[in-house]
């Protein structure tokens, strides 16, 4: 009897002990996991700030804005990549939406227009080229699209060119295509297939002909930009050619 009630005595406080050993080193397991992960998230914080040339504002914002024609909805403004590695991209994107604003034409007396060909009269515009931009930013990720339109007071606005670039804001750097399809698991004939399926989907006729040439469309596809949007889903902008007017789409790829 003597003997259980020791063997039973022992191993209460064998089991006190472990109990107390258990709880001490969960309570620095966990201290130090949390420490670990608060050094682990300022490092990366850090990382993300140290690129940034003005940590008080967004990696893209605008300035200069400028209201060309309110009815015609065109504007011109210079964007700003806030980060100390695209300071060359920043100079040629300023540069070019000079040049757009040098060559806005307006319509001048002796200009031969008659009421009948002069179809769209946005402020006494003739003709020009003028830019839209989109920017979203997710995680890592700030992407920034560039889509180019030209007016005419004969053919309104009509889309031209895009340009897309994607930042990782890590590393300040533009991310590669090659790289951001394999960072979604995909191929490029993965997306042309993503893109029959929805232009199939959205295909109309007129007098018995289909007015989107989808053939055409993927296999002349040199005109588009990938994107990584708000919500961390990729995306791309491409010329949609068809029997009218061809104009771009905005497409979640995945």
């Amino acid at each position: 009897m003597m003997e259980d009630g020791f063997k039973n005595k022992f191993g209460a406080i064998l089991f006190g002990l472990f109990v107390i050993f258990l709880a001490v080193g969960g309570f620095f397991y966990t201290r130090y996991t949390i420490t670990e992960m608060k050094d682990d998230n300022k490092k990366e914080k850090e990382e993300y700030q140290s690129f940034k040339v003005e940590e008080d504002k967004d990696y893209i914002y605008y300035k200069d804005e400028e209201t060309i024609s309110e009815e015609g909805e065109i504007y011109y403004k210079n964007v700003v990549i806030n980060l100390q590695t695209q300071d060359v991209l920043n100079e040629t994107l300023e540069k070019e939406n000079k040049i757009y604003k040098e060559n806005i034409r307006y319509i001048k007396d002796g200009d031969l227009l008659s009421s009948e060909l002069k179809k769209y009269d946005y402020d006494n515009i003739y003709s020009l080229m003028f830019r839209e931009y989109k920017n979203y930013e997710y995680n890592n990720y700030v992407s920034l699209v560039a889509n180019d339109y030209n007016f005419s007071c004969f053919d309104d606005i009509t889309f031209n060119k895009t340009k897309g670039y994607v930042f990782d804001v890590r590393t300040g750097e533009i991310v590669k295509e090659e790289d951001l399809l394999y960072e979604y698991h995909l191929t490029m004939d993965e997306v042309k297939a993503i893109m029959k399926t929805y232009l199939e989907g959205k295909q109309s006729s007129v007098d018995g002909t289909d007015v989107i040439k989808i053939d055409e469309t993927l296999n002349e596809l040199n005109n588009y930009s990938f994107y990584v949007n708000n919500y961390g889903h990729l995306c791309i902008t491409y010329l949609v050619k068809t029997t009218q007017v061809d104009y771009n789409e905005d497409m979640e790829v995945k």
